[in-house]
């Protein structure tokens, strides 16, 4: 069931893509794809690149800063892993937590060390992308004016950001709501497992250890907050060739366009990609920052040319070189079975 939803997903987000495409005038848009910048065009491809190892540096000094050092190939491809694993399946950052854990496992880096370092990576990378959200409306309220539903929808989206910063912050920073918060989550899980008579998926007496761990660990992080500068400057640049990669993509078709405006159309991107009803948002993400583009004047056929070549460079190039890494994910023999389950402490 689950892997027909995934599969019924991506056909309805082929189908908005196409319908996206269909609404430009494909003349138009073939003579654009011809007229590529040989310049602008590689450095697309380059921008997104030093973006992915940005948020590698992140994770590797993370980790260094917690006493795991592992080569920063690895690391690097820890990161596309995860990262690619919340494109396909945007769970609110949940699927690539998970193909964390479990690759910084067989690095022998403990699971719970691994959450806490993935909820402060987390913190960081998402902490700018809700400033981008921020900044992308405001502008975008300033400068248009909107019917009241489109402010209603803005408000909503707004709110959704700042309460998740805010349980994030909160988590990251206060000990006492850390705890809270776990107690609430255990409950909640503990009685689905009940109400479908599987109390033994979970271990309540592992499932404290773990948090004791994670606990800890998260409070080493807090009590020594100058290690987090130098992965905050990678964040930082990470979401810097992020953003110059789209500004990159419109100078590849010749289409130069303002910051402000590109920061909107950034925005919508970055709000769809968190909670996206589509694998990799396709299809959503390539018609709503088209649309937006459209509807602040720029040309259709031009702005959806970038649009799909950001989303070539920074979303599906990525996930086909991750797919190279995915055999990762699979334990092959009974001896490495053994060896993971011993470092679920």
């Amino acid at each position: 069931m689950p892997r027909k939803r995934f599969l019924l997903a991506g056909f309805l987000g082929l189908c908005i893509l196409f319908y996206t495409i269909k609404q430009a005038d494909l003349r138009r848009l073939l003579e654009n794809i011809q007229d590529i910048h040989l310049f602008w065009g590689p450095l697309v491809i380059l921008t997104s690149a030093l973006s992915y190892v940005c948020i590698a540096a992140v994770l590797h000094r993370l980790l260094r800063s917690m006493g795991h050092s592992i080569p920063f190939a690895s690391s690097f491809r820890i990161s596309l892993v995860s990262c690619t694993a919340n494109y396909v399946m945007t769970i609110g950052g949940l699927s690539g937590v998970a193909a964390k854990v479990y690759l910084l496992a067989k690095e022998r880096i403990p699971p719970s060390n691994t959450l806490s370092i993935s909820m402060v990576h987390g913190f960081l990378t998402n902490t700018v992308a809700v400033i981008f959200i921020y900044l992308g409306f405001f502008f975008l309220y300033s400068e248009y004016k909107l019917s009241t539903r489109e402010k209603e929808v803005g408000v909503i989206i707004l709110l959704i950001a700042f309460l998740l910063s805010w349980i994030t912050i909160q988590t990251i920073i206060h000990e006492s709501f850390r705890k809270k918060l776990w107690q609430v989550c255990l409950w909640v899980v503990l009685l689905v497992c009940r109400k479908m008579h599987h109390p033994h998926w979970l271990k309540e007496e592992k499932a404290q250890a773990f948090f004791a761990n994670f606990n800890d660990s998260l409070n080493e992080i807090v009590r020594n907050s100058a290690i987090l500068f130098a992965p905050a400057i990678y964040a930082l640049l990470d979401w810097g060739l992020m953003f110059f990669c789209l500004k990159c993509s419109f100078l590849a078709v010749r289409y130069p366009v303002d910051n402000m405006t590109l920061l909107v159309g950034f925005s919508v991107g970055i709000f769809l990609n968190l909670f996206s009803l589509t694998p990799a948002s396709i299809g959503l993400m390539e018609g709503s920052m088209a649309a937006c583009f459209y509807l602040m004047g720029l040309d259709y056929e031009r702005a959806l040319l970038a649009t799909l070549i950001y989303r070539f460079a920074y979303y599906y190039l990525p996930i086909l070189i991750s797919l190279f890494f995915y055999k990762q994910f699979f334990v092959s023999t009974p001896s490495e079975i053994e060896l993971a389950e011993n470092r679920k402490v």
